[in-house]
């Protein structure tokens, strides 16, 4: 796999998940839709460095992330603190409150 295959596919699963068409993404960071089309297909010869990282941006990803070759492999590195634990425990009891009722 080469350096734009492996651009493309990354590319395209971030902005999948983030919900975004490529049209969408391609006018967030001055794009034609049918330019991020060209770059998830692997047929886009060549691509600015300035347009890289405003899509990383808009993905909100690193900029290395768009070229890791096997990003499944790669452990997921969970940030905790004070606040996220907040959270959890009052979603987990939102929750048992839900199941509760039932």
């Amino acid at each position: 796999m080469d350096e734009r295959e492996i651009l493309a596919k990354n590319l395209r699963r971030h902005r999948s998940s983030k919900g975004l068409s490529q049209e969408k993404l391609g006018k967030k960071v001055g794009l034609r839709g049918e330019t991020i089309s060209n770059i998830e297909l692997a047929k886009q010869r060549s691509i600015g460095l300035r347009y890289l990282i405003l899509i990383s941006r808009e993905l909100n990803i690193g900029l290395e992330e768009l070229f890791i070759k096997n990003p499944d492999s790669i452990p997921i590195k969970l940030v905790i603190s004070d606040k996220n634990v907040q959270t959890l425990k009052e979603v987990f009891n939102q929750f048992k409150n839900i199941m509760d009722k039932k």
